[in-house]
């Protein structure tokens, strides 16, 4: 491992905070400004340091040692860096998510006793060596495969025939279901402790699905509107079963 991965790893560049019209950096701005003041403090205009972590080259320094030990693999990453510093301890943190080192054998597969076994590479318990993990996915692969699971599931029970109509199905039942949008929230005033104030409110609306009323701002009707329409902001007007043959032309079960 080269000695600098650490670094590679943990220091971010610096983003600036702001920048003039002829691409110049604020900081440069700040110092060159003669009507601002004669002193100022000593990060001034030079921005922020990233937080996020480049973990890139840990992850390819990792698959060019699948199928060696890992304990010569660990030695050389030690031989390399100083737990005792903070940033470089903070790799073997990453390190470790990455790799398993303390997994069994149980019917013949690979388990992580701790916790769910879905990192990249482990070592394997017979031969100490670096194995990859055939069953892992990138979070972007294991994102879009939920989000193929969920929009299946939708289809189940919501088809969606134009912006204000969908059909539903509701207790066994398909339904025709119109929707409209909720009112917009807007500021009214009221009159608290003997003085005026404004207070944001939004109108309520009867929703024929779930028969109440229903209004912006509440995150319990926006979620059950989003789980049954789609859409945090509708609400359902009027709705009306299917007919047999309505299902058939819709190729609903």
């Amino acid at each position: 491992m080269r000695e600098d991965m650490y670094k590679v790893i943990i220091e971010r560049p610096r983003h600036h905070k702001s920048w003039g019209l002829r691409r110049i950096p604020s900081a440069a701005l700040l110092r060159q400004d003669v009507e601002e003041p004669t002193r100022q403090g000593i990060r001034a205009g030079y921005g922020y340091l990233s937080r996020k972590d480049l973990l890139s080259p840990l992850r390819r320094y990792l698959r060019a040692q699948v199928g060696r030990p890992w304990d010569k693999v660990y030695s050389e990453i030690c031989a390399t860096t100083d737990r005792r510093n903070t940033l470089q301890r903070h790799l073997h943190e990453h390190l470790h998510h990455f790799i398993a080192t303390d997994v069994w054998l149980r019917d013949g597969r690979v388990v992580d006793p701790t916790i769910p076994f879905d990192r990249e590479f482990y070592v394997d318990p017979r031969t100490g060596l670096i194995r990859a993990n055939k069953d892992y996915r990138f979070w972007q692969r294991a994102d879009a495969e939920k989000r193929r699971r969920e929009e299946a599931e939708i289809a189940t029970r919501r088809r969606v025939l134009d912006e204000r109509t969908l059909l539903l199905l509701l207790e066994g039942i398909w339904f025709r279901v119109d929707v409209d949008t909720l009112p917009r929230e807007r500021f009214i005033e009221v009159i608290a402790d003997g003085r005026p104030q404004r207070q944001l409110a939004a109108e309520s609306r009867y929703d024929v699905v779930l028969r109440r009323h229903v209004s912006r701002g509440v995150r319990a009707d926006e979620e059950q509107c989003a789980q049954l329409y789609g859409v945090r902001q509708l609400y359902a007007v009027s709705k009306r079963q299917l007919s047999s043959r309505e299902i058939r032309v819709h190729r609903l079960r």
